[in-house]
């Protein structure tokens, strides 16, 4: 006997689902992708090009934390986005698609991933960045105050664990790759 629905493959499995369906999952597997790109691809571009030109050309430090900074702001609402769109496909394909009786150890390990990058972006793009430029931004004189000023300690603080943030983000943003 023939069966009347078509037959179509989604991830590793073979199943009945209409192709809207398929259009479905394709265009929540697209979505999750490019946030996905957008977070790790846009943080190793910024961390490992963009930031040591800036600082390598710039007429002073002080320049090139201001043009570096301006970067940071416009990544950062886009990193934010991104997290958003990865906890909506990330929750979509789940109860859509993959999630049909006790959840893979593969999908969780995923959503662990996602969980730390999440949280490291939110963590360095919603928080630590926005108040180190507030504090750059309110302090006058900043980049002629000494290292030692409560500003520039604060800032050099923030900076810093921002980094670390989007380095944790970064290598948890390619684990999830690497689990789909």
């Amino acid at each position: 006997m023939l069966n009347p629905k078509p037959t179509y493959g989604l991830g590793n499995s073979i199943c009945s689902v209409s192709p809207v369906e398929t259009l479905s999952f394709d265009l929540l597997q697209f979505l999750y992708h490019l946030a996905l790109a957008i977070l790790v691809g846009g943080s190793l571009v910024l961390g490992t090009a963009v930031a040591p030109a800036l600082f390598a050309q710039a007429r002073s430090r002080a320049e090139a934390g201001a043009m570096f900074g301006n970067v940071l702001a416009r990544f950062d609402g886009l990193a934010v986005f991104s997290v958003l769109v990865l906890l909506v496909t990330s929750v979509l394909k789940a109860i859509g698609f993959e999630v049909t009786g006790a959840p893979e150890t593969r999908l969780v390990l995923r959503w662990v991933s996602l969980a730390v990058l999440g949280i490291a972006t939110l963590y360095s793009s919603a928080w630590a960045n926005p108040v180190a430029r507030q504090i750059r931004t309110a302090t006058a004189g900043f980049d002629e105050q000494p290292a030692s000023s409560p500003a520039r300690v604060e800032f050099a603080s923030l900076h810093e664990r921002s980094r670390r943030a989007m380095s944790i983000a970064v290598v948890f943003g390619l684990l999830a790759l690497f689990l789909g």
